[in-house]
């Protein structure tokens, strides 16, 4: 009797571990797929269906990796700071991360919360560089080319997800590292 449980736990975390490395696999190896301004999106147990907006040009600083639990983080889950306020709080307070700094709650209430998602491996390859540069306390100052996503669908493990966060989720078709440390050298 007692082997058959053990066996049985033993089985049950065999199945668990191969799911859990299925979906790491999966996460690590997905690429969007798009069609003209359609884009779907599979990682991690997440399918996500949406239209693209709009094309632009954006430069932030990426300052925080957030933390999601079993939500879509896409490529990074980051916090950013437009990178033309950070150059006008720079340009008057110097280093204004500092938390008693008069240009940090300025830059706190600038920040803005996003979801990338690399259109290729090049892309993708940035962006990991970029936050293995936050993981290390510095401030990447960055340039992307992307769309935001307009959702249509979105299932996790096969069941209706319905995101009321309004943070967007931005299809990139390149990522370039202007300065790997925004405030290198600063007093």
């Amino acid at each position: 009797m007692l082997k058959k449980i053990v066996f049985g736990l033993a089985l049950f975390l065999a199945c668990v571990f191969t799911a859990g490395l299925y979906y790491a696999y999966q996460s690590a190896n997905s690429t969007p797929v798009a069609n003209g301004s359609q884009v779907v999106i599979d990682s991690g147990g997440h399918h996500i269906e949406g239209t693209l907006r709009p094309s632009a040009t954006y430069q932030y600083l990426l300052k925080d990796e957030g933390v999601s639990m079993g939500t879509f983080s896409g490529d990074a889950f980051i916090t950013m700071l437009p990178l033309e306020t950070a150059d006008k709080l720079k340009a008057k307070y110097g280093d204004f991360f500092h938390c008693n700094d008069p240009g940090a709650m300025q830059a706190i209430q600038s920040l803005d919360t996003a979801i990338l998602v690399g259109a290729d491996a090049e892309t993708r390859t940035g962006i990991a560089g970029a936050l293995a540069l936050v993981r290390r306390s510095q401030i990447p100052a960055v340039s992307f080319t992307a769309a935001s996503l307009q959702v249509t669908r979105h299932t996790y493990m096969n069941m209706d997800v319905h995101d009321n966060t309004g943070i967007p989720i931005y299809y990139l078709t390149n990522f370039t590292i202007l300065q790997e440390d925004y405030l290198e050298g600063i007093q």
